[in-house]
């Protein structure tokens, strides 16, 4: 049967729709990117706002109720999976009386079985629960796209920090840590297959551990991987930067100067209320070290607006981090209470309308700060990984060690570039990448 899959959510979700994909290849499933031609349809979910936990659920309707116009039910078996459905379970059932099946993210390895259930018995199936963190429960990439120049590898899954407004341990579960020798086996063989850039992942990522070994360790094993060109990871946690994590930016050949590290607070009374467990001294005490270890590093990341008893003040505090750290970008949201957390029986005091306006006010200070991040970059030279073709025929796209997107003019087929470290002198600055000229 053909299968199709929309993916709502982060790096880890895309990840795991790959994982989906091989998993349902392998057991004799065709992969479609039409939706009309599939007789599987999956909906791999976000929850850690409101907003993706209704997309989630509203593409999930739309592709049972709609039957694709005109189609039977014995045509087509629609899917729930991700973090919604670990969240939900069999509550989805009432929610989407059509639905076939619900399956949580450490349960996808059972999909094929699931699956040819439904076909064969025709009833509702929900699987949620976590695993047990061994080997197998981590699943490898088995698999790599021909001209496929970055990978991303599970490090570690689960969360033990319960901040009060995360529904991350709820839906991803505790804390489990893969072990360094299949890590490290993993990555060899998908460097050996071509892939040039690898991102670590985990819901708290430099947290991992193995015995006496911590990320550091793991990372300066990794950095001496034959053929690996460059290292990153997310997401993070500030609690966790190290010194001798900030440390490796400056030494290690493959890391790469650029990082994603949540704050979603610059006021200290706020980050209490959160549950983040550090201080906003604390956090630029990290950022000191980064910039020593590696001057030119960009930094980005998170932030929550209007969390309950924010004051103009704290938002105030938010908004002197965001100008003294200068970060090249950010993904900032409204608070959004989740359930199972504490925060949602917080009294939610900010209105919408302050939420917004304080919103704003970020958008336009990171906006600015993005900017000019990249005018910085005007006519310095930057290297480049080759990923694909550009908008433009004889454009070329890649990014920057700096993550920056950098398209540029090249009169060589993609086949020969793709994969490749070029150099790129920087001539145009545009809002979301920067254009120039191969030197």
């Amino acid at each position: 049967m053909k299968f199709y899959i929309k993916t709502f959510g982060c790096q880890m979700n895309v990840h795991d729709t790959r994982r989906i994909e091989e998993i349902l290849t392998r057991s004799g499933h065709e992969s479609t990117t039409n939706p009309a031609e599939a007789q599987i349809a999956l909906v791999n979910s976000c929850t850690i706002r409101q907003k993706p936990w209704h997309k989630a659920i509203s593409e999930t309707g739309r592709l049972r109720k709609g039957k694709l116009k005109g189609r039977s039910e014995k045509d087509l078996f629609v899917g729930l999976v991700g973090c919604v459905a670990q969240q939900e379970g069999e509550n989805v059932f009432d929610l989407l009386s059509h639905v076939d099946f619900v399956v949580s993210p450490d349960n996808y390895s059972q999909l094929p079985q699931i699956i040819n259930d439904i076909v064969l018995e025709k009833k509702q199936v929900a699987i949620t629960g976590f695993s047990e963190g061994r080997a197998e429960d981590f699943l490898s990439i088995e698999q790599v796209a021909p001209n496929e120049v970055s990978a991303f590898v599970t490090i570690m899954k689960g969360c033990q920090e319960r901040c009060r407004y995360c529904i991350v341990p709820t839906v991803r579960g505790p804390e489990r840590h893969r072990s360094s020798a299949q890590v490290l086996e993993e990555i060899q063989n998908v460097v050996s297959k071509g892939v040039k850039e690898i991102t670590l992942l985990g819901q708290k990522v430099n947290a991992w551990k193995e015995g006496n070994l911590v990320f550091s360790d793991l990372l300066k094993m990794i950095d001496k991987v034959e053929g690996l060109e460059r290292l990153r990871f997310t997401s993070p946690h500030p609690r966790h930067m190290t010194a001798d994590v900030t440390d490796c930016f400056g030494t290690l050949r493959t890391l790469c100067e650029s990082i994603h590290l949540p704050v979603q607070a610059g006021s200290n009374r706020t980050l209490k209320a959160m549950g983040r467990r550090y201080t906003r001294e604390d956090y630029l005490d990290v950022v000191l070290r980064l910039r020593s270890a590696r001057p030119e590093i960009s930094i980005s990341t998170d932030l929550i607006i209007g969390y309950p008893g924010e004051t103009e003040a704290d938002f105030q505090e938010t908004l002197s981090l965001i100008e003294t750290v200068g970060f090249t970008s950010a993904f900032s949201f409204k608070f959004s209470p989740r359930p199972f957390t504490p925060a949602e029986k917080l009294d939610d005091n900010v209105s919408e309308d302050e939420k917004s306006s304080r919103l704003s006010r970020v958008h336009e200070v990171i906006n600015r700060q993005e900017m000019a991040f990249r005018e910085s970059l005007r006519n310095s030279e930057l290297e480049v990984l080759v990923e694909g073709q550009g908008r433009m025929d004889n454009q070329l796209t890649g990014r920057a060690r700096n993550y920056q997107i950098v398209n540029f003019v090249s009169n060589r087929p993609l086949s020969e570039m793709i994969g490749r470290l070029v150099s790129v002198r920087v001539t145009e600055v545009h809002p979301n990448s920067l254009e120039g000229e191969l030197v």
